[in-house]
């Protein structure tokens, strides 16, 4: 069998130096991608260009840098029609750069164009098109001290993997920080039941912090009341429903 793993996280360009990230490392891609390929799966890992990973018969690796680097890949993959399951654990970054400006400049347009202005829309179609955006093709001076970046966001992935993949068994991940338990499962049915997604692995940042590193399963009728506590449970249950399904 084919599975098809996403990991680390993505990297959106301010200019030819700086970048938005996440503190995603990719080790939960790079653990299940070594479990399955010990069970003699075929493995493709869309893995960031910052996460190492190990050179494996029977493990083909593809490089990413940005959330649309990874939508592409994952179009490419599809076109194979040949994979068994996805497992979309990428931290893909919500936001990326549209274009950076000094508040200096933007107020001086303001003021220039102020008798124009005949309602908040006139000011936020200059905020959001301006003239004096920073030319950020090289490195932007290090000395700008009032730099300002407008961010746009970045495409929702997980909402293309159904189509894409209409027979794959496909497992998501959310990721919310210190809120209740009622929340987590609220909220990570909701992504699984509105993107079509077989499975959500859900957990709280908090709890990382603390330790405790188990996911909670969520499919389409809410919290299935298993906790997986390490990738070898992950693993195991992609594996069960995968046998399962080919009989």
């Amino acid at each position: 069998m084919k599975i098809l793993i996403t990991g680390g996280p993505t990297n959106e360009p301010i200019d030819e130096i700086m970048k938005i990230t996440n503190m995603s490392t990719g080790g939960m891609a790079l653990s299940l991608g070594r479990l399955f390929l010990d069970a003699d799966y075929d493995v493709v890992l869309v893995l960031n260009n910052s996460v190492r990973a190990m050179e494996e018969e029977r493990l083909r690796i593809v490089r990413i840098e940005t959330a649309d680097e990874l939508l592409s890949a994952i179009k490419r993959e599809a076109e194979s029609d040949d994979i068994d399951a996805i497992i979309h654990a990428s931290a893909v970054g919500d936001y990326k750069s549209d274009f950076s400006f000094l508040m200096e400049d933007m107020a001086d347009e303001i003021f220039k164009n102020i008798n124009n202005v005949k309602s908040a829309d006139d000011i936020l179609k200059i905020l959001t098109d301006p003239k004096c955006k920073v030319d950020d093709s090289t490195k932007i001076s290090s000395y700008q001290k009032n730099l300002t970046v407008k961010f746009t966001l970045t495409p929702k992935i997980i909402k293309d993997l159904r189509f894409l993949f209409p027979k794959s068994l496909l497992v998501g991940c959310k990721l919310l920080d210190d809120v209740s338990k009622g929340e987590l499962f609220d909220v990570a049915t909701a992504l699984c039941n509105k993107n079509d997604m077989d499975y959500i692995l859900a957990n709280d940042l908090t709890d990382l912090k603390n330790g405790h590193n188990q996911r909670y399963l969520i499919n389409k009728d809410g919290f299935t009341e298993m906790v997986l506590s390490d990738y070898e449970e992950i693993y195991q249950l992609i594996n069960d429903k995968l046998e399962h399904r080919g009989k």
